[in-house]
């Protein structure tokens, strides 16, 4: 259900259509992240991970993409995936709102796909909630400044 109204919107963004829906939930933050965040005095303002139109158009473009900034379609709709069964899980601890990065490996490239998650994150429509804020593409060595929350790139 999620991966077609994910698809749905990627469509309504593609061919500028009036939003059936302008926000999804994605996903939800599992416990032992919840705990982590906790530890860190990290304020948590819904379990659910939203995504916004404004937020899956930005990832979408083409130019985004050419500079590493969005992803293709196809990784697009393993961000659900990812969110459930990420192969890690990291904290940004320099930056104030970017703080989880979710990891897998992209089926189309030989590259790291991230997806970063806000949980101070706020849109106007909703109010305060836990938001994907970017994604795009990384190389490994681009993770050792990140704590490590669980899992291992390497697996799978």
């Amino acid at each position: 259900m999620i991966i077609n109204d994910l698809k749905l919107m990627l469509y309504e963004i593609k061919q500028r259509k009036k939003l059936t829906n302008d926000r999804l939930v994605i996903g939800t933050l599992r416990n032992e992240t919840i705990k982590f965040l906790e530890e860190k005095n990290i304020p948590i303002h819904t379990k659910e991970i939203y995504i916004t139109h404004k937020g899956l158009s930005h990832l979408s473009r083409e130019h985004k993409r050419q500079r590493g900034a969005g992803l293709n379609e196809e990784d697009i709709l393993t961000i659900p995936y990812i969110i459930k069964e990420p192969l890690a899980l990291y904290f940004d601890d320099k930056k104030a709102k970017l703080n989880l990065i979710y990891c897998n490996k992209s089926k189309s490239y030989n590259k790291i796909i991230k997806i970063v998650i806000d949980t101070k994150g706020y849109s106007k429509k909703i109010g305060k909630i836990t938001l994907v804020k970017t994604s795009g593409y990384i190389e490994k060595a681009n993770l050792r400044g990140y704590i490590k929350i669980y899992g291992d790139i390497e697996s799978r």
